[in-house]
């Protein structure tokens, strides 16, 4: 058995300073005025207070009691904070300055903090909540403060915007923090290893950086805002906030559709129709056009509803536009109040089988042993069979750095690989890929190389466990190439959409093969795995619903 990895004792000075090295690289042509400065102060700090500031913006929070801090890595800690005091990484509280952090600086204090401090002993049987509120009402907040501070050591981190702004552009998001080091480290992610002059900088300029590090704001506040504000209001903000934001960078585009998108849910909900038409009018991307088309229909304008469904079936971006539009324009043709949803009438068609009642909460694999149970081979493989094929196929394409977007040692897929231009940016490339194998043989040859070679490398597609290898090759045989090469075009033209609603099940035995989707009773067959089954169909690949009921005792 492998030796579980130690880290060093100071193991996050090394990667705090390797991110700063990193960024001034990568960033030096974007770095404002605050940032270089933040790191002209930082190098002279001594090696402890370094370790002890980086330990500071390490925890959540910006206020820290100072008594209780205790690093065996670090000596005399008293004199590492008073330096840091000098040098203002950390400053004393202040009842004048603080106050707008007053809710935090209570949160540090335990329960029997607050009693003691503020004498509260004939309620210290309320609850932490209540007594944080009881201590808010009584006391003005510079008097809360101000007590506080007599009472117990407590400093506040500075320079929190300039650290979490570098932090931000290393990662490129808001979303990932240190750990990624401790994580890679300690052996519980092997990650691609590009070297640092492969990698590219997230944003190109500094607008690129502050108008997606905006929009992240922006969700935030909206997530406030939608429990505090009526919907008038709260468009009244979002108006503002698109007035305000003209010429947004391309890179934060993304982001702001999908607040558009929240947002206009949020009234369809509070059902607000206008309000949410008004808003999805502001994006195109899907579902925005369906969403409007179903407000509409609750306000009883047909016409309009009509219109956009047309437009929807000309320039459909996925599965769901398609064949929503195709069923509300053929119901309203018809005006039949029986009348069915493809995806309806293709689900009561299929066939039917009946499994034990034990497993009503696992269909699939109450399904599976029905299979086995008959002979054949069975697993699930829903969509990561086919991320699979789709990832050991197109490997070095994924990973090549010339091709796609690497920005930062902890990426488990090129940050272009969702983006619609994805396809078309290595269209030749693959392409050339699937055309360069002839027989099936040598394609399963390449895949397994392909397999063991990169085993347990952390990517978007491949789920490393031997079972994966075992349908793989299974259903690469089953398939052959030619139906293999459309199918993995397929998905490549469209990977966020043409990667999922893929059928549960694979079958397989000697002779035959099949490709199940299973439901239960309750179930609905969904617009993306309809497209699948039709496109199966089309190209003479074996699949089908299999619905499925349960047996009584």
């Amino acid at each position: 058995m492998a030796e579980k990895p130690e880290l060093a004792p100071k193991y996050y000075l090394e990667y705090f300073n390797y991110l700063l090295d990193f960024v001034q690289e990568k960033y030096k042509n974007i770095l404002n005025h605050e940032e270089w400065k933040f790191l002209r102060k930082y190098y002279c700090l001594s090696e402890d207070a370094q370790c002890l500031f980086i330990r500071f913006t390490n925890r959540k929070g910006l206020f820290f009691k100072t008594d209780s801090i205790r690093y065996q890595e670090l000596s005399n800690i008293p004199e590492v904070i008073e330096d840091l005091k000098k040098r203002e990484f950390i400053e004393a509280l202040d009842p004048q300055k603080h106050q707008l952090h007053l809710k935090d600086i209570i949160g540090i204090l335990t329960k029997a903090d607050l009693i003691s401090i503020f004498g509260l002993n004939a309620f210290k049987n309320l609850k932490r909540e209540a007594l944080d509120d009881l201590v808010m009402e009584k006391f003005e907040p510079e008097d809360i403060i101000e007590t506080i501070a007599e009472r117990v050591a407590v400093v506040k981190v500075n320079f929190e915007f300039e650290v979490a702004f570098l932090r931000y552009l290393f990662f490129g998001n808001r979303s990932m923090d240190m750990t990624e080091f401790v994580v890679r480290d300690l052996g519980f992610v092997q990650y691609y290893g590009h070297n640092d002059d492969q990698l590219v900088a997230r944003f190109n300029t500094r607008k690129d950086a502050d108008d997606k590090w905006l929009i992240t704001d922006q969700h935030e506040i909206f997530s406030t805002l939608k429990d505090e504000l009526e919907p008038p209001a709260l468009f009244d903000w979002f108006l503002t906030l698109n007035d305000s934001i003209k010429n947004l960078s391309e890179i934060a585009l993304p982001g702001y559709e999908r607040l558009i998108l929240k947002i206009g849910q949020h009234f369809e909900r509070k059902k607000h129709y206008e309000l949410a038409i008004e808003t999805f009018e502001f994006t195109s991307i899907a579902p925005s056009r369906e969403r409007r088309v179903r407000c509409f229909q609750k306000l009883g304008k047909m016409e309009e509803a009509l219109a956009i469904c047309q437009t929807m079936l000309q320039t459909y971006q996925n599965a769901d536009e398609r064949f929503f539009a195709e069923d509300f324009i053929r119901i309203q043709s018809e005006k039949k109040t029986r009348n069915k949803k493809s995806t309806t009438t293709w689900l009561h068609l299929s066939d039917e089988i009946e499994i034990d009642g034990m497993y009503r909460h696992q269909v699939e694999a109450g399904t599976m042993q029905y299979y086995l149970d008959e002979g054949h081979n069975a697993a699930f493989s829903e969509n990561h069979l086919w991320r699979a094929i789709f990832g050991l196929m197109f490997w070095e394409i994924i990973f090549d750095p010339s091709i796609v977007s690497f920005h930062h040692p902890f990426q488990r897929r090129p940050s272009d690989l969702h983006l619609p231009d994805f396809y078309e940016k290595t269209k030749s490339q693959i392409q050339q890929q699937l055309n360069r194998f002839e027989e099936t043989e040598d394609l399963i040859e390449y895949l397994q190389a392909n397999y063991h070679k990169n085993m347990g490398i952390a990517n978007p597609f491949v789920v490393w466990l031997d079972e994966i290898w075992v349908m793989v090759e299974a259903a690469v045989t089953k398939l052959g190439i030619t139906r293999l090469r459309l199918i993995l075009e397929r998905i490549a033209e469209n990977i966020v959409e043409n990667s999922r609603g893929l059928p549960d099940l694979f079958i397989w035995s000697e002779y035959h093969y099949e490709f199940v989707e299973v439901k239960s009773p309750t179930d609905n067959l969904s617009n993306q795995q309809l497209y699948w089954l039709r496109y199966f169909k089309e190209i003479g690949v074996n699949a089908k619903v299999l619905r499925v009921k349960f047996r009584k005792d």
